[in-house]
């Protein structure tokens, strides 16, 4: 169409010459001729342009998603990646932003935090409106501070160390747990079952040295202390350790009621297997993190049998929506969903709600707009608050699942609960 368009021009303009050549037709006539001439070639012109761009995309809303979906924590960033997507074809279809299509950039950071730094300098150019990021708060912790300086607003993705909101950032937003209320959680749990048997009283701690589950510890033998429980052990370990039995075999002596501890995917499977192997038993099990994940069951078989972990959702709690979630979270994995899958989903929902509430896709717009969330969801609600050292934490109410014949299942808060739970837990050699 503009190939003819400009044919149309250049045939014009050479009929303007033969008019100008003959000397009977006045002035006036040449300049009606050739308003005449251009509007017609113009029109030709405006329609072809039309026409070219009228197939053009929709115009989008983009938001930059900082991800580990490769090296050590990649099986949690594929759960993200996969909850996020389930969140994204859900928004698209109820009319995106405002009636934009929304869509998602996403870098790996390769489990690096210096990877993640770079990802957010690159996104900052790709005129995203927020970013959501990552998993480990070893990486969040450094992003948080970059983000800050560059006055991007950062939806936490999976960080749960409570350094990242406490005292926080006016740019960071985590809508998931913190160490505090994690620990928090457990150590409710560990006083409703002690209603049960006041004897349950020492607690040993195992912990990753890292960001997180140090974190985690920390807080926990704090709560213990507070609490009137007797910590009896207080041992971390370095990532890659792959021998326990020498930390394990110390708690044996002690005989813990209670074993808290805090690990990865990898090292809490090699952990659980130890612990039956040099037969230490304990009438509450908790391995934070590595025993929420359906890996766990599958690698260990019986013997992930009564571990308990503290989650945002779980399949069977009593939320409005869960079931459905569940089937869609579950078709896209192809596989059985953990509440990693539900953090992607609700942490897309809560950009989401951001930006179609936001007055423009300002930093400083986004930022207030995410100050003023107050969303449900199947995955849980979300409102942020600024109390008690944090800054722009959603007080999320947390769960404690526990492996039940090979399925995750939630035993507390009661209300929130689908079963009770196996309390104490039976020793190994009576299993």
């Amino acid at each position: 169409m503009l190939v003819q368009a400009a044919n149309f021009v250049k045939k014009t303009l050479g009929t303007r010459s033969a008019i100008c050549d003959r000397d009977h037709i006045d002035r006036r006539q040449q300049e009606t001729s050739m308003k005449g001439i251009f509007s017609k070639a113009g029109a030709v012109a405006a329609a072809a342009t039309l026409l070219t761009f009228s197939a053009a995309p929709q115009a989008q809303v983009k938001i930059g998603v900082i991800n580990s979906l490769s090296g050590t924590f990649a099986e949690f960033g594929q759960r993200y990646q996969t909850g996020m997507d389930v969140a994204l074809e859900e928004i698209n279809k109820d009319g995106g932003i405002n009636g934009q299509k929304l869509e998602i950039i996403t870098q790996d950071d390769t489990s690096q935090a210096q990877s993640a730094l770079a990802a957010l300098e690159s996104l900052k150019n790709q005129d995203v409106a927020l970013i959501i990021g990552t998993y480990a708060s070893s990486m969040t912790g450094p992003l948080a501070r970059l983000a800050t300086r560059e006055k991007m607003p950062l939806v936490v993705l999976g960080s749960a160390d409570d350094s990242i909101t406490k005292p926080g950032s006016p740019w960071v937003f985590r809508a998931k747990h913190n160490s505090t209320i994690v620990a928090t959680t457990y150590f409710d749990y560990y006083d409703s079952l002690k209603k049960k048997d006041s004897s349950l009283k020492k607690v040993a701690i195992l912990y990753a040295n890292s960001a997180w589950p140090a974190s985690l510890a920390e807080v926990g033998k704090k709560l213990a202390q507070d609490r009137g429980y007797e910590v009896v052990g207080y041992q971390a370990y370095n990532q890659g350790t792959t021998d326990f039995r020498p930390i394990l075999n110390r708690f044996i002596t002690e005989k813990p009621d209670i074993l808290y501890m805090s690990s990865y995917a990898a090292d809490g499977v090699a952990i659980a297997r130890q612990i039956r192997e040099v037969g230490l038993n304990a009438k509450v099990m908790t391995l934070d993190t590595s025993s929420s994940l359906p890996s766990f069951v599958k690698q260990l078989g019986p013997t992930s049998e009564y571990f308990t972990s503290a989650v945002t959702w779980n399949k069977d709690a009593q939320y409005p929506g869960t079931a459905d979630l569940t089937k869609r979270l579950e078709a896209k994995a192809n596989a059985e969903p953990s509440f990693y899958e539900a953090e992607g989903y609700q942490e897309l929902r809560v950009a989401a709600d951001a930006l179609r509430r936001a007055k423009s896709l300002a930093p400083d717009d986004v930022r207030e707009a995410l100050l003023g969330t107050n969303l449900h969801t199947a995955a849980g609600d979300v409102v942020f608050k600024s109390e008690n050292g944090f800054q722009n934490q959603n007080p999320i109410r947390d769960l404690i699942i526990q492996v039940k014949d090979g399925q995750h299942v939630t035993v507390y808060p009661e209300d929130l609960a689908s079963s009770p739970s196996v309390f104490p837990v039976p020793s190994w050699d009576k299993r």
